[in-house]
């Protein structure tokens, strides 16, 4: 749960970064009816991670049977989220695939967001980043520009005596998953 809730309180940080408010009679900021009409549009039109096939989960790793599809019991307006982790004797790395309306501009100006680094990944450019709060540098992701935002993957090392780094881990599932992304 540390994880989701992690990513979930990064990316709730770019829907208010990106989001638009309306007034109420009494001042107080609301988001808008549009807006609110519009983000779930969006959403409903994202590309679904969990179309990955799960003979695609387990070549990266991932136990199908551990694959959720949401972020601490909800879903979050503006993202779809695919995500399981291993099962080996301890688990290991915790793996997910989002795709979001938001642009890595967004991203890039999320200040809990550092350390932006250009990979490319499978024939597809990208950047790596980590967030500002990682401070033992157990997560990494990987965010590559869609025509609809953008789509990351994340890993997040759950075992500390894990000889594999985050970004290893990442850079082995992407080469794996970007060429399923849609263009």
């Amino acid at each position: 749960m540390r994880r989701r809730a992690t990513a979930a309180g990064v990316l709730a940080g770019v829907v208010l970064l990106t989001g638009g408010c309306g007034s109420t009679t009494s001042g107080t900021p609301t988001p808008s009816t549009s807006m609110t009409t519009d983000i779930t549009a969006a959403t409903a039109a994202l590309w679904d991670p969990c179309q990955i096939s799960q003979d695609v989960w387990r070549s990266i790793g991932v136990d199908p049977s551990t694959l959720s599809s949401d972020i601490g019991g909800t879903q979050e307006p503006g993202f779809k989220l695919c995500g399981g982790h291993d099962t080996k004797p301890e688990r290991t790395f915790d793996v997910d695939v989002w795709s979001t309306i938001h642009t890595v501009e967004d991203y890039k100006r999320k200040e809990a967001n550092t350390e932006f680094v250009p990979v490319n990944v499978a024939g597809r450019a990208g950047v790596r980043y980590r967030p500002a709060g990682d401070k033992r540098g157990d997560q990494c992701v990987l965010l590559f520009p869609a025509r609809q935002g953008a789509f990351s993957i994340d890993v997040m090392k759950q075992e500390a005596s894990s000889p594999v780094a985050p970004c290893d881990r990442a850079i082995a599932v992407a080469e794996i998953v970007v060429p399923l992304l849609p263009q």
